[in-house]
């Protein structure tokens, strides 16, 4: 899972700017926590202008810390032409990129990213471009106590911005007599968040807020005085985004849940796997598995459908012609004439196993990263995904959504595939395809710019909303034997199953309790250490902890159970004596 819309704060929010001078710095506080902050300077090189701007936060993410920066170059020649340079830091390897607008072509924008197509954009009339001009703009609109509208560019993300502020009248800050208050909202591509603001006609902008999942975000000139200290939640702002879900043994399995959201009531897409029931029931299913035709649909060879000419597409994040990508294609070693299934399906379990660090401290990596560092969470194993799926001919997005894992809920990022007329998901990070049914998908993305990645939706997921899921997924013991509903079935041969607030138990005559419980592919870094086993009847793999005493057992089909509190002799005795007939797929 990885909750990490949080970048969107730091490229958007204040201008940045203020009258020439010193340098200019703000504080980043994030419920209550002071998590970064920005800084702007002016500087005249000659007969050019130019305005540097940075700006960083630095996060904690299951007890890993996360530095993010981004610095950005504007500049103003003496015939009026402007150029932009940008460099984000979310992880190792930085995003870069360079952008030009000249008054002789005043309608197009001109972007090269660094590792990516050039790119030309329309510019709605009216934008404002240059950092000063809406600095202008604001202090005007603070001294005559006047409404704010204003359409910018985001260089970094590559997003149009939107202003729109209406003015509340004087409201001083310390040291700041002649402030004045506005409320409005603002907006970066599909992202729109309420604002209130203080621009003081002298000193310009002084202090920004905003919330995000409920939680306060604030930025404010370093001169002001620091809010009060909040009281320390537990965790950081990524854990807060997690919910709670009740325990069941068999969840990665089970091929259809039904969830009613609690709260505002969201808006969310529609297909084969997500179906709205009504008043805030949603229908989450487990892809169906392709038919005949979609199992062999081959790939795409020669000029793409305009359908799915962008699923196709190299771009920044996914810049799959680069040298790089051709040892992962040899390491794959793929035989000749497979479908765009049957690459999809090795692909996942490639990356599954290439990026060895299962690794929470990495913000955003773009695939050619991971191809040179495997290590990321969910985002890394989507886009490396997306770039070797695309180099093979397959057309792949990426999707932004919700994920049950376990006891949790949380933000994800995974994979799509075009098989005929439908989108299939599937997860590398999980090893899945297709991918499990408890998962709430937001939106896709073709992963052209890091603006369309996707995280805009995350506005939505944490406004508030709580998904609980409803009764029906049941499960019976019947002797020997436990089976859910779906058709599920475990079974050891005299051994008795037991089932204690949603924890499921095997005693036998030889050992236990032992505690079963579904769970998805273990990485690299889980099995460090275990030693590998087989049945000697069935052989059937296993891994076993001496530490832990757990053992994991690949049952086939995608399907691993763990069990805990086993010796190794009992260990073995389960990877002989437990059955999962291949009908519980």
């Amino acid at each position: 899972m990885h909750p990490s819309p949080l970048f969107l704060l730091v490229l958007s929010g204040l201008t940045l700017l203020g009258q020439e001078g010193p340098i200019r710095t703000f504080r980043q506080w994030l419920g209550g926590q002071e998590v970064g902050g920005a800084t702007r300077e002016i500087r005249q090189d000659g007969v050019a202008r130019e305005v540097r701007t940075r700006q960083w936060i630095l996060l904690s993410r299951m007890g890993q810390e996360i530095r993010q920066e981004v610095n950005q170059t504007c500049r103003k020649g003496p015939e009026g032409q402007l150029t932009f340079t940008w460099r984000i830091q979310l992880s190792t390897e930085p995003f870069e990129g360079r952008a030009e607008w000249s008054p002789p072509t005043p309608g197009i924008l001109s972007l090269q990213p660094a590792n990516g197509p050039a790119v030309q954009k329309e510019v709605p009339p009216g934008t404002i471009l240059w950092p000063e001009e809406l600095e202008a703009r604001l202090l005007e609109a603070a001294r005559l106590v006047r409404p704010i509208q204003a359409t910018t560019f985001s260089f970094p993300v590559q997003q149009w911005n939107t202003l729109q502020l209406e003015p509340q009248g004087p409201s001083p800050l310390p040291g700041f007599p002649d402030a004045v208050r506005f409320t409005g909202k603002e907006s970066e591509g599909l992202v729109t968040l309420a604002v209130e603001v203080w621009i003081s006609p002298t000193a310009g902008e002084l202090c920004h807020r905003t919330e995000l999942g409920g939680m306060e975000v604030l930025t404010q000139r370093a001169e002001l005085p620091p809010p009060p200290a909040a009281k320390a939640s537990p965790g950081g702002f990524f854990e807060q985004t997690l919910q709670k879900l009740p325990h069941h043994p068999f969840q990665p399995w089970i091929p259809e849940w039904v969830l009613q959201a609690e709260g505002p009531l969201p808006d969310l897409p529609e297909d084969g796997q997500q179906t709205r029931l009504g008043r805030g029931r949603w229908r989450l299913r487990r892809a169906a598995p392709p038919t005949p035709d979609e199992a062999t649909q081959p790939i795409v060879q020669g000029p793409p459908s305009p359908e799915e000419a962008r699923y196709l597409a190299p771009s920044q994040l996914v810049p799959f012609w680069d040298p790089a990508f051709d040892g992962l294609i040899r390491r794959m070693a793929l035989p000749a004439g497979l479908s765009r299934w049957d690459l999809a399906r090795r692909v996942n379990t490639f990356v599954f196993e290439w990026i060895t660090d299962k690794d929470f401290s990495v913000g955003f990596a773009s695939a050619l990263e991971v191809c040179h560092q495997p290590r990321g969470d969910c985002t890394e194993h989507g886009v490396l995904a997306v770039a070797l799926l695309r180099r093979l001919g397959v057309p792949a997005r990426g999707v932004t959504g919700w994920v049950g894992l376990g006891e949790l809920l949380g933000l994800h990022f995974w994979v799509e595939v075009h098989l005929k007329n439908r989108w299939v998901p599937i997860d590398p990070t999980f090893d899945q395809v297709p991918a499990s049914a408890l998962r709430i998908r937001l939106g896709d993305t073709d992963l052209a710019d890091l603006g369309g990645v996707g995280w805009e939706t995350a506005a939505t997921a944490l406004s508030g909303v709580r998904w609980i899921p409803e009764k029906g997924v049941a499960f019976a013991i019947q002797g020997d034997m436990v089976s859910s509903g779906t058709g599920l079935t475990l079974r050891f041969s005299k051994g008795r199953w037991t089932l204690e607030g949603g924890a499921l138990q095997l005693r036998t005559r030889s050992g236990g309790p032992w505690r079963l419980q579904a769970v998805v592919r273990p990485g690299e870094a889980q099995l460090k250490g275990t030693t590998r086993m087989a049945g000697s009847r069935t052989l059937r793999s296993g891994w076993w902890s001496r530490e832990l005493r757990q053992l994991w057992m690949d049952l086939g089909a995608g399907r691993w159970l763990q069990v805990e509190g086993v010796s190794e002799a009992e260990a073995y005795e389960l990877l002989d004596q437990l059955t999962a007939p291949a009908s519980s797929s």
